[in-house]
């Protein structure tokens, strides 16, 4: 479980990072306040589309209000990521999809009743750990 709370940004290096150790190849990736989807990796003739999400807002954000995201907004970031994903799987039907979150308590306590869900619409679900640890549920 995370000590440390990882920023959005932080959350995608260590998951590409993962991602590379496991053989996929990153076609993209957006950091900061950048637009589009988060990681975008292949494997063999697999695509998976990503949304990452962080535990905080980085440091120079336009947006940061306080040290860390509280569980309502855990949950409207959680929202947000799951109509993005299924918005991308309309445009791409024959793609993977995931959300990623960092492995912290208080994530963990605002969604983690919820991210089993997911399954059911078919979006993978990663929890990231500083160390670049990377559980999938």
């Amino acid at each position: 479980m995370s000590l440390m709370k990882l920023t959005e940004d932080e959350t995608i290096i260590l998951l590409m990072n993962f991602l590379i150790e496991n053989n996929w190849e990153i076609e993209s990736h957006c950091l900061g306040q950048n637009r589009g989807c988060d990681i975008i990796a292949c494997k063999e003739n697999e695509k998976l589309f990503i949304e990452v999400k962080g535990a905080r807002a980085g440091e120079n954000s336009p947006t940061k209000r306080r040290d860390f995201f509280d569980s309502g907004q855990i949950k409207t970031h959680f929202g947000k990521a799951i109509v993005k994903i299924l918005d991308d799987k309309f445009k791409n039907p024959t793609s993977t999809f995931a959300i990623a979150h960092p492995n912290d308590i208080g994530i963990k306590k605002a969604i983690g009743n919820l991210t089993p869900y997911l399954k059911s619409l078919e979006i993978r679900h990663f929890w990231v750990s500083e160390n670049g640890n990377v559980e999938e549920d």
